[in-house]
């Protein structure tokens, strides 16, 4: 590239700078000082550095003309890595040969959304999840008419958001995390934070209708999966450096408990002889049967197990994992609907309780 294309890229050179002698962070490019370690470091100054990183990258791509594909930084940063040469904490899957990316920096990670990787489906498909719930948040509030009060109108709203933040907190993760080992388990959080917030979600609309004509119940069964919320959060705090494998754990005993306050709900309206139960039931089961076979997939990490290097682009297990979370979470929004829908047409779902 000449010396004038440079100089009129000058911009986003500033956000690629050159960090060299660093091999085994950098695979041998660019990447950007903010990931050399520090003694001291705080969460909240990195984010800060990274946000202007990310809005320097689009303020410096809108002002230039230019195309960065003849920079030859840049092509060699597009060059994809096998597992073994791959950055140590991108080494999640060792079923998976090819398509990492070396560590990049901001704006190269950016462009890495349009690059065919390994994360590329990870990425696009929690982003069509993301544009999915907006959808639906416009179409239930804006254009269903359904006369029910603002409570329920706030609470549809607020599951949707949080499905929301749960689809763009992952999106972002894939999107970043080769950035540094850093900012990996960092970005790794948000995305755990994400799938918290929409286990909360489930819950605590599960509890608002089941349990809508019994307010001692329905206090104490969202105030329990509140407290199991916080203190998943509390794990995920870098600095208690708790394992990996406890976390999940955390959140699977999380999901394991559903079933309390779905075998309580059933007692209470008189099991499957009551409607609304035999209507309802057959569905929350069915959103455990979609979390289970995505559970199970993401752990045994199938069908690449079997097949190394066969699924690395398309169709491997944390894919597979995406594309169970969308479905479930949309199952969920839909009998959450069916539940409104029945509730307004029969009033208060516990007179309906048989004798």
């Amino acid at each position: 590239m000449t010396e004038t294309v440079l100089e009129e890229t000058s911009q986003v050179e500033t956000v690629i700078e050159e960090t060299k002698n660093d091999k085994d962070k950098c695979n041998n490019f660019d990447c950007d000082e903010d990931h050399e370690e520090e003694k001291e470091f705080s969460y909240s100054e990195h984010m800060t550095t990274f946000a202007e990183e990310v809005m320097e990258y689009f303020h410096s791509t809108i002002k230039s003309n230019k195309c960065l594909d003849y920079d030859k930084r840049y092509a060699k940063a597009k060059e994809l890595m096998s597992f073994k040469d791959a950055p140590p904490f991108l080494q999640h899957n060792p079923f998976i040969l090819t398509g990492y990316r070396g560590i990049l920096n901001t704006a190269y990670c950016i462009q890495s959304m349009f690059w065919w990787t390994n994360e590329s489906i990870n990425i696009w498909s929690h982003l069509f999840g993301l544009m999915l719930f907006t959808g639906l948040v416009i179409n239930d509030l804006l254009f269903l008419k359904v006369e029910a009060s603002i409570a329920d109108k706030f609470m549809v709203a607020s599951v949707l958001v949080c499905f929301q933040f749960c689809m763009f907190l992952s999106a972002i993760y894939h999107t970043f995390n080769c950035r540094s080992a850093r900012d990996c388990d960092l970005f790794l959080s948000f995305d755990l934070f994400g799938i918290a917030l929409s286990l909360l979600a489930i819950y605590t609309s599960g509890i608002y209708y089941a349990f809508w004509c019994n307010s001692d119940l329905q206090n104490f069964y969202i105030s329990t999966v509140t407290v199991i919320f916080a203190l998943a959060m509390v794990l995920q705090l870098p600095q208690l450096n708790i394992d990996a494998y406890v976390k999940m754990l955390v959140f699977v005993g999380w999901a394991a408990y559903g079933v309390v306050p779905t075998f309580h709900w059933t007692i209470v309206m008189g099991g499957f002889e009551n409607p609304i139960v035999s209507l309802l039931l057959p569905r929350v089961l069915g959103m455990y049967c979609i979390t289970g076979i995505a559970f199970f997939i993401y752990i045994t990490k199938i069908p690449e197990r079997f097949y190394k290097g066969r699924f690395d682009f398309i169709g491997h297990s944390h894919q597979w994992w995406h594309t169970f979370v969308v479905l479930a979470l949309y199952y969920w929004h839909n009998t959450g609907m069916i539940y409104v829908e029945y509730r307004l047409n029969h009033a208060c779902a516990n007179h309906m309780r048989l004798p």
